[in-house]
């Protein structure tokens, strides 16, 4: 299925990549913050209901890994010059049989721009990114709890992580599949 995805992400950049020269900040960038953020998550869940697990103890790694997304989103935004993200039809559909309802919506057909381009939607799956980022985090602050030896603390549980994981990776994915043809492509030219 992982290998589909990635086809089917190819055939969605053949349709778009061209217009962008590929960015070695953001295809980094984006590795980097996944690692990041896939560890960081996965260690919450092995610290749920200990303080070392609460979200007061997390602050600091939540600024971090939000400074990095603002940076990629500016960079992508500038890029992208200030136009949208761009979807052929043709290339949507293919994704549609591929992935089905794993395609992130901010790229699907009817939320494109024809006069677009992969920057556009580069900028656009990092806001998206961020907004998954956001809802980790006020899940790990608010909604979230753990018994510990002092009462019920902030904690992000095993199934909150799991899912929030999936959620995420596929933007965080889409990125860097975005960013490799990019690449590609570029040294075929």
């Amino acid at each position: 299925m992982k290998a589909a995805r990635m086809v089917a992400m190819a055939v969605f950049l053949a349709g778009c990549a061209v217009v962008s020269p590929y960015d070695e900040v953001i295809d980094k960038g984006i590795v980097e913050f996944a690692e990041q953020f896939n560890t960081f998550v996965k260690n919450m869940a092995d610290a749920g209901g200990k303080q070392e697990g609460t979200y007061e103890a997390n602050t600091r790694t939540y600024n971090t890994l939000e400074s990095k997304l603002d940076v990629l989103i500016a960079r992508a935004s500038a890029a992208s010059d200030g136009k949208a993200c761009k979807v052929e039809k043709k290339i949507y559909e293919r994704l549609g049989r591929i992935l089905q309802d794993s395609i992130p919506p901010e790229l699907k057909s009817e939320s494109t721009d024809p006069s677009g381009n992969a920057d556009g939607c580069n900028a656009r799956l990092l806001v998206l990114v961020k907004k998954q980022l956001e809802t980790v985090r006020e899940i790990h602050k608010t909604s979230d709890k753990c018994p510990s030896p002092t009462g019920q603390i902030s904690c992000l549980r095993r199934a909150t992580t799991a899912t929030a994981l999936k959620i995420a990776n596929q933007s965080i994915n889409a990125v860097s599949v975005v960013e490799s043809a990019k690449k590609n492509l570029t040294r075929e030219n």
